[in-house]
């Protein structure tokens, strides 16, 4: 199993909205690097959802239930998406400066390429941060 992070504008489409709908495909992804890691992620994965904008940081967990497959969604350039569903909603939210000032998460793709909304997060990464969000996953 993999770990990932995806942002999300919440006020497009966020945390809570994933969490009332279930189920949902991860599409709009314009990025060659982002597109790319959802081609690696693997039904199972495990996804850090970060919300950017006012309030920026980790809120939630989903898990990845489809592999890539083409974006129907448009029918310009050769892109992917992938099946998400919401597995937990973080107690605590971690936020962006909390991201940012703490040694091993300081180092995610977050900060050095922003543009980037879908990217690779280690095993080490991952327990700080559901320890910071007091998270625990179900069994």
């Amino acid at each position: 199993m993999a770990y990932w992070l995806m942002k999300a504008s919440p006020e497009v489409f966020g945390w809570e909205m994933l969490a009332e709908r279930g189920k949902t495909r991860w599409d709009g992804v314009r990025n060659y690097q982002a597109r790319n890691y959802m081609r690696e992620m693997k039904p199972g994965d495990l996804v850090l959802i970060y919300h950017h904008g006012d309030e920026p940081g980790v809120v939630g967990i989903a898990k990845v239930v489809t592999e890539a497959y083409d974006d129907p969604t448009t029918e310009e350039g050769n892109w992917s998406v992938i099946d998400i569903e919401p597995v937990i909603k973080l107690t605590r939210a971690v936020s962006s400066d909390e991201i940012r000032y703490t040694p091993v998460l300081n180092v995610l793709q977050l900060f050095n390429q922003p543009k980037l909304s879908v990217m690779p997060v280690t095993d080490a990464q991952w327990e700080l941060l559901l320890r910071i969000g007091k998270t625990t996953l179900p069994t």
